[in-house]
């Protein structure tokens, strides 16, 4: 019996310190699917027993909670908190421990920063874009202009064509309006949304430079550091310290409106506007006073140049859709840069898989730990079940789930606790050189015995009265 209870327990450490980043073992009672599932069609052999004259099965086991997790961390890193103690109840999603995480979370400002950038250059080129349909438009508008007038040039004057050049006139009467609407623009001064970029530019390169800063003071406040690590954490913060100051410049720049310089050149268009209206005068005028070649040649050039402008702007709606599209996919990227910069700060904190007790915690605060070294223990202790450790094939096809149970704990003499067979094992396990299987059992009415996990039992079946 000590010999068996010694392999039993050197199989249980060995479990605990088996690898994985995350080691879930879960044990669900009767009513877990996963345990009696069945493919349509097949018969379930847990329900099946042969009887072979045998009274009486007897096997060894060990007590189990209902359900139980070993926890590790997914990366390497010094443990900064403890949140929970041996003993301590748990919810579902209660953070146990936590390991450093100012890198990451440098990291996630970094990449929200970005997005923010990347987002407000999609809003720019989205404008762009709007402003070169716009202007695709107005060049088709132009080759219909001068299309008109040519036809107006060459053929007599009636009175619908005058009203045709008439309307001309009012066309560029109406970029007049559209020029001076433009210079208003300039004018009025840079729109909510540029500033609000600008300041949110502002505020991710404000955020960079406060875990930068607060680096450096500890360095200095330590006095231990090394000259090198000093200079590496004064040289990160002067350059956190010029981005503050160059988001700042562009804010300030934004604020400021349009320059002397777009102020010129608003009212340039104005005046540009008004001598195409001016040129359209003219022609009506020359319409009305009759055709000459130099006109019909100065219409043809006229159709020339409005198709040239049309090709032009139908050029750079093909250029913008390629800055619209490669904005797009930067936003796409910045957003899966913030995705795996949070997952990054998740995996240095171990949350509880289920509500439950914890269990035992083996890590110590400031401790380095390795990833994937198991640092906590989560069980379910609402209820215990046993597993059998030593069952062999020779007996396990005379049990079948629903048979009941007689189970003695070797801690407890004179204690007998009913259960019931809840599962069987369809994969066998070598155990000292036999071929055994694992056997759940749900123990009945032990609430008010003192029973501990990993405790060893016999287990007794009486399978001529369960068969």
């Amino acid at each position: 019996m000590n010999l068996r209870r010694v392999l039993v327990g050197v199989i249980a450490v060995a479990a605990l310190l088996g690898g994985g980043f995350l080691v879930y073992q879960q044990f669900l009672g009767p009513e877990s699917a996963g345990d009696t599932a069945v493919t349509p069609g097949a018969v379930d052999i847990n329900i099946l027993a042969v009887d072979t004259g045998r009274g009486n099965v007897g096997a060894e086991g060990v007590i189990i909670p209902l359900r139980s997790a070993t926890l590790a961390f997914q990366s390497s890193g010094e443990v900064a908190a403890i949140l929970v103690a041996q003993g301590d109840a748990v919810a579902a999603g209660d953070p146990l421990l936590r390991l450093d995480a100012t890198d990451q979370e440098v990291a996630l400002l970094q990449a929200q920063a970005a997005l923010v950038q990347a987002q407000a250059g999609l809003v720019t080129a989205q404008a762009g874009l709007q402003a070169a349909e716009v202007g695709v438009k107005v060049a088709a508008v132009g080759v219909t202009a001068a299309e008109v007038q040519l036809a107006l040039v060459t053929a007599d004057a009636r009175p619908e064509e005058i009203a045709i050049e008439e309307s001309r006139v009012a066309l560029a009467q109406a970029g007049i309006n559209q020029a001076a609407s433009s210079q208003n623009v300039v004018l009025a001064g840079p729109t909510t949304a540029e500033v609000q970029a600008a300041q949110a530019e502002l505020q991710a390169t404000e955020a960079q430079l406060l875990p930068v800063r607060n680096e450096l003071d500890r360095l200095r406040r330590e006095g231990n550091a090394s000259d090198e690590a000093l200079a590496q954490a004064q040289n990160r913060y002067n350059t956190a310290v010029a981005n503050v100051q160059a988001a700042q410049e562009k804010l300030n720049e934004v604020q400021a409106g349009a320059t002397s310089g777009e102020r010129r050149a608003a009212g340039g268009g104005v005046a540009a506007t008004v001598a195409q209206r001016n040129a359209a005068q003219a022609q009506l005028d020359l319409l009305l006073a009759g055709a000459r070649a130099e006109q019909v040649t100065l219409a043809e050039a006229g159709v020339a140049q409005a198709k040239a402008g049309q090709a032009e702007a139908e050029l750079a709606i093909v250029q913008v859709e390629a800055g619209v599209a490669e904005a797009e996919a930067g936003v796409a990227q910045a957003l899966a840069a913030v995705d795996a910069a949070q997952d990054a700060l998740d995996r240095r904190v171990i949350n509880a898989p289920f509500a439950g007790t914890v269990a035992n915690v083996d890590a110590n605060l400031g401790e380095v730990v390795n990833a994937g070294v198991p640092v906590v223990i989560v069980a379910d202790f609402s209820a215990w079940r046993v597993e059998t450790t030593d069952l062999t094939e020779l007996d396990v096809v005379t049990l079948a789930i629903g048979f009941p149970v007689e189970i003695t704990v070797d801690a407890l003499p004179g204690e007998t606790v009913p259960g019931e067979v809840t599962d069987i094992a369809r994969v066998s396990t070598l155990t000292r050189g036999d071929v055994t299987y694992t056997v759940t059992i749900a123990l009945e009415d032990a609430a008010a015995l003192p029973l501990r996990w990993g405790m060893t039992v016999f287990v007794n079946v009486n399978v001529g009265e369960g068969s």
